[in-house]
Protein backbone atom coordinates (compact mmCIF):
# COMPACT_ATOMS: atom_id res chain seq x y z
CA UNK A 1 0.00 0.00 0.00
CA UNK A 2 1.39 3.64 -1.28
CA UNK A 3 0.67 6.40 1.39
CA UNK A 4 0.86 9.45 0.15
CA UNK A 5 3.22 13.11 1.27
CA UNK A 6 3.34 16.40 0.03
CA UNK A 7 6.76 16.12 -0.48
CA UNK A 8 9.35 15.75 -3.68
CA UNK A 9 11.94 15.03 -1.99
CA UNK A 10 12.47 13.34 0.79
CA UNK A 11 16.23 13.25 2.46
CA UNK A 12 18.05 10.92 5.17
CA UNK A 13 20.92 12.47 6.42
CA UNK A 14 23.09 11.31 9.35
CA UNK A 15 26.39 9.62 10.32
CA UNK A 16 27.57 6.40 9.15
CA UNK A 17 25.45 3.22 10.07
CA UNK A 18 22.84 5.76 10.97
CA UNK A 19 20.00 3.98 9.46
CA UNK A 20 19.60 6.32 6.64
CA UNK A 21 19.73 3.49 3.93
CA UNK A 22 16.99 1.00 5.71
CA UNK A 23 14.29 3.82 6.14
CA UNK A 24 15.05 5.48 2.45
CA UNK A 25 14.51 2.27 1.09
CA UNK A 26 11.39 1.77 3.59
CA UNK A 27 10.46 5.37 2.34
CA UNK A 28 10.37 4.74 -1.06
CA UNK A 29 8.83 1.02 -0.52
CA UNK A 30 5.69 2.89 1.00
CA UNK A 31 5.41 6.45 -0.88
CA UNK A 32 7.17 5.52 -3.94
CA UNK A 33 9.24 7.64 -5.73
CA UNK A 34 13.32 6.69 -6.71
CA UNK A 35 16.04 5.96 -4.13
CA UNK A 36 18.71 8.31 -5.06
CA UNK A 37 22.24 7.60 -2.89
CA UNK A 38 25.70 9.28 -3.46
CA UNK A 39 27.07 6.72 -1.53
CA UNK A 40 25.98 4.00 -4.24
CA UNK A 41 27.29 6.06 -7.27
CA UNK A 42 30.63 6.50 -5.00
CA UNK A 43 30.62 2.32 -4.81
CA UNK A 44 29.93 2.12 -8.61
CA UNK A 45 32.57 4.44 -9.52
CA UNK A 46 34.85 2.77 -6.99
CA UNK A 47 34.67 -0.63 -9.23
CA UNK A 48 35.49 1.00 -12.20
CA UNK A 49 39.26 0.96 -13.79
CA UNK A 50 39.27 4.92 -15.14
CA UNK A 51 41.41 7.78 -13.00
CA UNK A 52 38.38 8.81 -12.04
CA UNK A 53 37.22 5.51 -10.24
CA UNK A 54 40.35 4.86 -8.49
CA UNK A 55 40.41 8.54 -6.89
CA UNK A 56 36.70 7.76 -5.90
CA UNK A 57 38.07 4.78 -4.71
CA UNK A 58 40.86 5.43 -2.66
CA UNK A 59 39.02 8.41 -1.20
CA UNK A 60 35.98 6.07 -0.58
CA UNK A 61 38.36 3.47 1.37
CA UNK A 62 40.07 6.30 3.09
CA UNK A 63 36.47 7.30 4.65
CA UNK A 64 36.97 10.64 3.44
CA UNK A 65 33.88 12.48 1.88
CA UNK A 66 33.56 12.72 -2.21
CA UNK A 67 34.72 16.38 -3.43
CA UNK A 68 32.34 19.19 -3.43
CA UNK A 69 32.04 19.00 -7.50
CA UNK A 70 31.09 15.71 -8.01
CA UNK A 71 28.31 15.33 -5.62
CA UNK A 72 27.32 18.45 -6.66
CA UNK A 73 27.16 17.37 -10.30
CA UNK A 74 25.48 14.20 -9.38
CA UNK A 75 22.78 15.53 -7.36
CA UNK A 76 21.90 18.69 -9.35
CA UNK A 77 21.54 16.11 -12.51
CA UNK A 78 19.47 13.64 -10.60
CA UNK A 79 16.84 17.14 -9.28
CA UNK A 80 17.24 18.54 -13.42
CA UNK A 81 17.44 15.63 -15.73
CA UNK A 82 16.76 12.15 -14.40
CA UNK A 83 13.61 12.86 -12.04
CA UNK A 84 12.43 15.79 -12.28
CA UNK A 85 8.83 14.60 -12.18
CA UNK A 86 9.45 12.17 -9.68
CA UNK A 87 9.34 11.73 -6.22
CA UNK A 88 12.73 11.49 -5.25
CA UNK A 89 14.06 9.76 -1.99
CA UNK A 90 18.03 10.52 -1.29
CA UNK A 91 20.32 9.49 0.58
CA UNK A 92 24.09 10.23 1.25
CA UNK A 93 23.56 13.67 0.18
CA UNK A 94 24.10 17.52 0.81
CA UNK A 95 26.71 15.90 3.18
CA UNK A 96 29.14 19.42 2.83
CA UNK A 97 27.50 22.36 3.17
CA UNK A 98 28.29 24.75 0.02
CA UNK A 99 26.12 21.38 -1.43
CA UNK A 100 23.45 21.64 1.33
CA UNK A 101 23.04 25.16 -0.17
CA UNK A 102 22.93 24.29 -3.70
CA UNK A 103 20.34 21.68 -2.52
CA UNK A 104 18.07 24.02 -1.04
CA UNK A 105 18.64 26.44 -4.22
CA UNK A 106 17.69 23.92 -6.63
CA UNK A 107 14.39 23.40 -4.85
CA UNK A 108 13.57 26.62 -4.44
CA UNK A 109 14.37 27.49 -7.76
CA UNK A 110 12.10 24.49 -9.00
CA UNK A 111 9.32 25.21 -6.54
CA UNK A 112 9.95 21.26 -4.74
CA UNK A 113 9.08 20.62 -2.07
CA UNK A 114 11.59 18.76 0.13
CA UNK A 115 12.15 17.64 4.00
CA UNK A 116 15.64 16.71 5.86
CA UNK A 117 15.56 13.96 8.72
CA UNK A 118 18.06 13.94 10.60
CA UNK A 119 18.76 10.47 11.81
CA UNK A 120 20.91 11.17 15.36
CA UNK A 121 22.80 8.63 17.01
CA UNK A 122 25.83 8.84 19.06
CA UNK A 123 29.69 8.41 18.09
CA UNK A 124 29.78 5.21 20.27
CA UNK A 125 26.74 3.81 18.22
CA UNK A 126 28.07 4.65 14.94
CA UNK A 127 31.56 2.37 16.00
CA UNK A 128 28.91 -0.85 17.25
CA UNK A 129 26.62 -0.67 14.36
CA UNK A 130 29.97 -0.42 11.77
CA UNK A 131 31.47 -3.35 13.64
CA UNK A 132 28.51 -5.53 13.70
CA UNK A 133 27.59 -4.73 10.19
CA UNK A 134 31.23 -5.10 8.64
CA UNK A 135 29.85 -4.35 5.21
CA UNK A 136 32.80 -3.64 3.60
CA UNK A 137 36.27 -1.77 4.44
CA UNK A 138 34.37 1.32 5.25
CA UNK A 139 33.55 -0.60 8.23
CA UNK A 140 36.62 -0.56 9.05
CA UNK A 141 37.85 1.14 12.68
CA UNK A 142 40.18 3.63 11.05
CA UNK A 143 37.75 4.21 8.47
CA UNK A 144 34.70 4.66 10.85
CA UNK A 145 37.33 7.34 12.95
CA UNK A 146 37.92 9.07 9.75
CA UNK A 147 34.05 9.14 8.49
CA UNK A 148 33.36 10.41 12.04
CA UNK A 149 36.01 13.07 11.55
CA UNK A 150 34.11 14.48 8.25
CA UNK A 151 30.52 14.18 10.00
CA UNK A 152 31.76 16.68 12.59
CA UNK A 153 33.65 18.86 10.39
CA UNK A 154 31.44 19.45 7.74
CA UNK A 155 28.03 17.32 7.73
CA UNK A 156 27.09 18.43 10.95
CA UNK A 157 26.96 22.13 9.51
CA UNK A 158 24.75 20.99 6.67
CA UNK A 159 22.23 19.80 9.22
CA UNK A 160 22.23 23.24 10.69
CA UNK A 161 21.83 24.78 7.39
CA UNK A 162 18.94 22.60 6.51
CA UNK A 163 17.37 23.81 10.42
CA UNK A 164 17.64 27.49 9.64
CA UNK A 165 15.64 26.81 6.93
CA UNK A 166 12.83 24.84 8.54
CA UNK A 167 13.40 21.99 6.40
CA UNK A 168 15.04 19.66 9.02
CA UNK A 169 13.24 16.67 10.89
CA UNK A 170 15.58 15.36 14.04
CA UNK A 171 15.05 12.14 14.73
CA UNK A 172 16.30 9.87 17.64
CA UNK A 173 18.75 7.25 14.83
CA UNK A 174 19.27 4.85 18.35
CA UNK A 175 15.48 3.80 18.35
CA UNK A 176 14.89 0.26 16.67
CA UNK A 177 14.28 0.61 12.80
CA UNK A 178 10.67 -0.10 12.97
CA UNK A 179 10.11 3.26 15.59
CA UNK A 180 12.20 5.44 13.38
CA UNK A 181 9.95 4.57 10.37
CA UNK A 182 6.91 4.80 12.50
CA UNK A 183 8.54 8.99 13.33
CA UNK A 184 9.23 9.28 9.74
CA UNK A 185 5.66 8.34 8.73
CA UNK A 186 4.04 10.06 10.73
CA UNK A 187 5.30 13.09 9.79
CA UNK A 188 5.58 12.31 5.90
CA UNK A 189 1.27 12.25 6.59
CA UNK A 190 0.85 15.09 8.19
Amino acid sequence: MNYTTKYQSIVLMGKIASGKGTQAHAVMNHFGGTLYSNGNKVREAAQTATVFGKKIKTMYEGGYLIPEWVASYWMTHALVSQYEHERVIFEAVAKKPNEAELFHEIHSWLNRSYVVFNLEVSDDTVRERSLARSRDIVDSPKSVEKRLEEYHTYTARSVEFFRTQGTLVDIDGSLSPEEVQHKIFSFLME
